[in-house]
């Protein structure tokens, strides 16, 4: 039994019924030789030859919560786990073509996870166009935050290219027998009184030891914008478990020039596109919000330089923190709204920096469930009376592999790497970008019954993006 940290604890509190925390990591190949492709038997070893090398981190493990969530939830590994049962193979409708594809994701992101069986499943998809195939890992973010994801693909893809002719199943583990009410309500007392009498007085002279080695050091001041100080709008009106997913894919190499001619991070300008895509996304379906929209920005955090407690094990699966960066649609000039935007960024990652130990995602290994649970219900009493929520969307950027990755004995390349972010209330829209080698990946997810025309967004990344290499790279050709 291990229990969750904190700051992974709170993707279980604020999940509900029509805002499930599941990510979704999609890996699309093409066979290296069209004469050759593998077998359903081939997919699935390789399947389970690629999760067995993370170990048993996660795959046989569910999660329990504690009665009234006096503590957080504990990890155990489940009696009944059968690994293949979180297989499946299927074959999307002919002509197997973009549109097919997302909409197939589009339902199994509409669909809640089991919360008694281990937070993740696999499809293995047929009848893409060009004979390509298709794997889809839905998991919860209690697994994995975008840098774990990351890492664990590039695990998984280890042996991809060499030939492994002997079968393998999953690891077998012994259960261990479930705690049971009493036995999760004794341990959390215990880890309570642990946490209160030990942990949290070691970890306040340790705060204040390094708050003491800061001092001197030029302070960043306050950040522009921060929780509960975003406009309330279409983006986040109450809305149901239905999703829509869709993807744009853009040239990597030709994207770096153009942030390198913008002057700006390629972070920021994906902000920047986003930002100009939603001001022409609310010109047509909507007005422009009278103040800046606040979008929230994961941030990655150095584990060595966290400080430490006793819930710091190797089930620490989110090393992420966000920041809030405000994108003004009423600046009409686009290179000014992207010099607001970098300035927002990074003057939201120093204030992180300075605020490092005394932010709340620092202390939630000490706050009980009920706590979160408490903000959940204030959150959802803020939306229904219209009032600021605690952002208008989230866009995050991960950078996936650099190099191809193969499968299946090396019969397989993978050619595409997508990604979708959860949808938490209060939030209609996010929008994931992930690289992989040559390709830079917009992946956007939608509420459904909330979003008004959503593929209006999607085609205005894809026509900014041409307009701006157009303007600023004339020489080349334009490829997206």
């Amino acid at each position: 039994m291990y229990r969750l940290r904190g700051t992974d604890a709170q993707f279980i509190y604020n999940e509900t019924h029509t805002s499930p925390f599941v990510t979704l990591k999609v890996m699309i190949y093409e066979p290296v030789d069209p004469a050759i492709t593998p077998s359903c038997s081939e997919i699935t070893q390789f399947i389970i030859r690629g999760m067995s090398g993370l170990g048993i981190r996660g795959i046989p493990l569910r999660v329990v919560r504690v009665p009234l969530d006096l503590h957080h939830p504990v990890w155990v590994f489940d009696p009944a786990f059968n690994g293949e049962d979180h297989i499946h193979h299927v074959a999307l409708p002919q002509p197997g073509d973009k549109q097919a594809l997302c909409q197939f994701i589009s339902n199994i992101l509409s669909t809640p996870l089991d919360p008694n069986r281990p937070p993740w499943h696999l499809w293995a998809v047929e009848g893409l166009q060009h004979g390509r195939i298709a794997l889809i890992a839905k998991v919860h973010h209690v697994l994995a935050d975008g840098m774990m994801s990351a890492q664990a693909i590039a695990t998984i893809h280890e042996q991809g290219d060499k030939v492994q002719s002997v079968p393998i199943s999953f690891p077998r583990v012994k259960a261990s027998a479930h705690p049971g009410r009493l036995g999760l309500t004794g341990r959390a007392f215990i880890d309570l009184i642990k946490s209160y009498t030990v942990e949290l007085p070691t970890y306040y002279r340790l705060l204040k030891q390094k708050r003491l080695a800061r001092k001197g050091m030029q302070s960043p001041g306050k950040s522009a914008c921060g929780p509960f100080m975003a406009p309330f709008t279409f983006l986040n009106k109450p809305g149901g478990q239905h999703r829509l997913y869709r993807y744009e894919t853009l040239p990597l190499g030709q994207f770096k020039r153009l942030a390198k001619v913008l002057g700006c991070t390629i972070n920021s300008l994906v902000m920047g596109i986003c930002s100009e895509a939603l001001r022409r996304y609310f010109l047509e379906v909507d007005s422009l919000p009278s103040t800046p929209l606040v979008a929230v920005m994961p941030v990655g955090v150095d584990r060595e330089k966290e400080i430490k407690t006793f819930l710091s094990t190797d089930f620490y699966n989110n090393s992420v923190t966000v920041a809030f960066v405000p994108l003004d649609l009423n600046i009409v000039d686009f290179r000014a709204r992207l010099h607001a935007i970098q300035e927002g960024s990074r003057s939201a990652i120093e204030h992180l920096r300075a605020t490092d130990g005394i932010r709340m995602d620092n202390f939630a290994d000490f706050l009980p469930g009920s706590f979160f649970r408490l903000l959940a219900v204030v959150q959802a009493w803020r939306q229904k009376k219209r009032k600021s929520p605690f952002a208008n969307l989230s866009i995050s950027n991960v950078a996936g592999p650099r190099q191809p990755l193969y499968a299946c004995n090396g019969k397989l390349k993978m050619v595409e790497l997508l990604s979708a972010g959860n949808l938490g209330d209060p939030v209609n829209l996010t929008v994931t970008v992930w690289s992989y080698v040559d390709n830079l990946c917009f992946s956007c997810l939608y509420r459904k019954d909330a979003i008004p025309e959503p593929e209006r967004f999607n085609s205005h990344i894809v026509d900014i993006y041409r307009q701006l290499c157009l303007e600023y790279l004339p020489d080349d050709q334009v490829k997206a």
